[in-house]
């Protein structure tokens, strides 16, 4: 049949199969459905059929849904002359090509369409009419991604309906619509899923060299990448250092680091291989954010300033000097006397900054990918001496955690600590800040 429906498009006839199927149609009653027009503006032969099926549309048509346009083309063979298409999704070297006409008003090359065969710029289209973009109806929304740790669900929709054409406008509004879920915790950190996507390539070559295959170890490059490059499955190998693609993306819902510091609570996961901003809320690109509470909209109401210094310690042994409750948030803890002391961090009875009886260097637990992350730093004089640490957590906290000092010897300790604890349920600072009663000194709050 010929690109637009018409007779004798290029070089092509209607065969007398072709023709008696449709003296069929109409002399059966069946052809009253064509009399339902859209409403448009101008004539309807200014409505170009490719203007509501692009390319991928008719190379799904001819060879079945996994198809799309191929991704190179053939000097041979004019834009408009010949389907070309990847019937194979995973094959990407080589086209199927449908000796028909692309449809009249397929989009072939910058402000130019398909006529009859040819490639042609809007004046050649003999079409008043400018065609505005307008969107197709959203997709069901997608399982969501991942299992645990946040994955993502999302729908999407096309500007096809029709496409933009004639120097019209595209059409306004997202494409894509996403929300977060399944946000439970996993057993392992963001970081380890990863880390877990990159080793899944171990066993598949990479040729650094034509013909020569080389096999690695793949692990993550998170500390050497960030934003939309963090998404596009880049690993590291290891022990070689070097990084490369392993795969065209990471999975839905994957952490990234944004390019610049993200609003209170906003998640930043790779979404289509992008790295997406979530609100507090868990929605694409919603902009709602955290108060200084933890709370997701709040206005600040909900906890209050805990403020306090702390002079003490025990020598060569570690002395809880305070425990920060479940959901505490803005957690600032600062030590100004690292020479002598240095501070530690406990967990469920495990330590994930320092506790070996050394000060520790500079961390990030679990990750900095990770949700209500603890950041630990070290800073030093010109001379390479310990000068300051200190604790920064955002919270809200998901388990209790005890911050410790350990002296080496009876020298004066200072310490400086504040957060913010939620009203409900709260603690008495005895509690809180839970002193060695042989070191207990003065303590301001």
């Amino acid at each position: 049949m010929a690109s637009d429906g018409g007779y004798n498009s290029v070089d092509l006839t209607w065969s007398s199969c072709s023709r008696q199927q449709l003296l069929t149609f109409f002399r059966e009653g069946k052809a009253d459905c064509v009399k339902d027009l859209p409403a448009m503006e101008g004539s309807l032969q200014d409505w170009k059929p490719g203007l509501y099926y692009g390319v991928d549309d008719q190379c799904r048509i001819a060879f079945g849904s996994a198809a799309r346009a191929c991704s190179f083309s053939n000097p041979d063979l004019p834009a408009c002359r010949v389907l070309s298409c990847h019937v194979n999704p995973e094959d990407g070297n080589s086209c199927k090509r449908l000796l028909v006409p692309l449809l009249d008003g397929t989009e072939c090359a910058p402000n130019q369409w398909c006529l009859k065969g040819h490639c042609v710029f809007p004046d050649d289209l003999n079409s008043p009419v400018m065609v505005h973009g307008s969107w197709s109806s959203w997709s069901k929304f997608s399982s969501c991604s991942r299992s645990c740790g946040g994955g993502v669900t999302f729908r999407t929709r096309q500007c096809n309906n029709p496409r933009p054409a004639f120097g019209g406008h595209e059409c306004v509004g997202p494409e894509t619509e996403a929300e977060l879920c399944n946000q439970q915790n996993c057993e392992r950190s963001q970081l380890d899923f990863i880390a877990e996507q990159c080793s899944q390539t171990n066993l598949h070559p990479l040729y650094l060299q034509p013909n020569t295959a080389s096999f690695y170890s793949w692990i993550p490059a998170v500390e050497f990448t960030k934003g939309d490059e963090q998404c596009r499955h880049m690993c590291q190998s290891d022990g070689e250092s070097f990084i490369v693609s392993r795969g065209s993306q990471f999975v839905d819902g994957t952490r990234c680091e944004p390019d610049s510091v993200p609003p209170l609570g906003n998640t930043a996961a790779c979404l289509r291989g992008k790295c997406q901003l979530f609100g507090c809320d868990g929605v694409l690109h919603s902009g709602k954010q955290n108060d200084v509470c933890g709370v997701c909209g709040g206005d600040g109401s909900s906890c209050r300033l805990r403020v306090g210094a702390y002079s003490g310690g025990q020598a060569k042994e570690y002395t809880t000097f305070i425990k920060l409750p479940v959901n505490a948030t803005q957690v600032h803890v600062i030590n100004t006397a690292p020479l002598f002391t240095h501070m530690s961090v406990m967990v469920d009875d495990g330590y994930i900054v320092s506790g070996t009886g050394r000060i520790s260097l500079n961390m990030t637990h679990p990750s900095i990918l990770d949700d209500n992350r603890l950041q630990y730093r070290l800073y030093l004089t010109p001379d390479l001496l310990p000068e300051r640490e200190e604790l920064l957590l955002m919270g809200p906290l998901q388990q209790e955690m005890s911050i410790q000092v350990r002296g080496k010897d009876l020298q004066l300790l200072s310490y400086y600590a504040s957060f913010k604890q939620k009203i409900s349920g709260q603690t008495n600072t005895g509690e809180i800040f839970a002193l060695h009663a042989r070191t207990h000194r003065t303590f301001m709050l």
